[in-house]
């Protein structure tokens, strides 16, 4: 009997566009670059700072794949800034974080299904969590999810941008089990991709079901107990 359901974020719960990703830093770096000149900081002309951004968060995010731990973006953004001279405080940085938030939400929405399914899973007392490769921060999608109301669903929230393990890691998929504290043969695994998701969760022993909105089920390395083509198809496989 599953007692604990844990679900990939990014096209499962959530949905963004990552072609997207350079506009985003680019409309996030704009009113960042304008607030630190407002606080008396003397950063390069602005083209030559997105430069540099950008720079910083390739070389960390090639590095992280090369050691096969994920980006810790924080660190890098604050390491490229004090080269530049400008060492960021804590309300700075407090800033930052909330401009980065708001801008999050622009580029993310929300699966159609999701926040009915949740609610009915944790009306029925099934113990739910958030397991996600994502080079975002903790705290911006932590906010996202209390802007949306979500967060207060999901009490265990493992991102790798913290634990640095990314799926299909065991590492990451034990640290979840262990802060639900539910059996692996007892936890269903929620996700998109085959060899992350699938593969990743079910080598540690937890139930697994593959969510393929469209087209045919991808091949991988490994084959879900189950397949679903909308989160509502969740209730009536928990039920068997």
């Amino acid at each position: 009997m599953i007692e604990a359901v844990l679900f990939d974020i990014g096209d499962t719960i959530l949905h963004s566009e990552t072609s997207k990703a350079r506009e985003f830093l680019e409309v996030a770096a704009r009113p960042g670059y304008d607030r630190l000149c407002e606080l008396g900081f003397q950063p390069p002309a602005y083209g030559a700072y997105l430069k540099k951004i950008k720079w910083a968060l390739l070389r960390a995010y090639v590095w992280s794949r090369i050691i096969r731990r994920e980006v810790q973006i924080v660190r890098a953004f604050g390491h490229c800034h004090r080269r530049m001279g400008i060492n960021l405080d804590d309300k700075q940085i407090n800033y930052l974080r909330q401009l980065c938030t708001q801008v999050l939400r622009r580029f993310i929405t929300i699966d159609d299904d999701a926040v009915d399914v949740i609610t009915r899973l944790h009306a029925a007392r099934l113990k739910l969590g958030l397991v996600s490769n994502t080079l975002f921060p903790s705290f911006a999608i932590d906010d996202f999810l209390r802007y949306e109301g979500l967060i207060e669903y999901f009490p265990v929230r493992i991102y790798s941008s913290d634990v640095r393990y990314m799926k299909p890691h065991r590492k990451i998929f034990r640290l979840a089990l262990n802060r639900i504290g539910v059996a692996a043969g007892r936890t269903l695994f929620v996700g998109d991709h085959v060899d992350k998701d699938v593969w990743g969760s079910s080598r540690v022993g937890m139930k697994t079901a593959l969510f393929v909105r469209y087209g045919r089920i991808p091949r991988g390395r490994a084959r879900p107990d189950h397949v679903i083509h909308r989160l509502t198809d969740l209730p009536a496989i928990l039920q068997t």
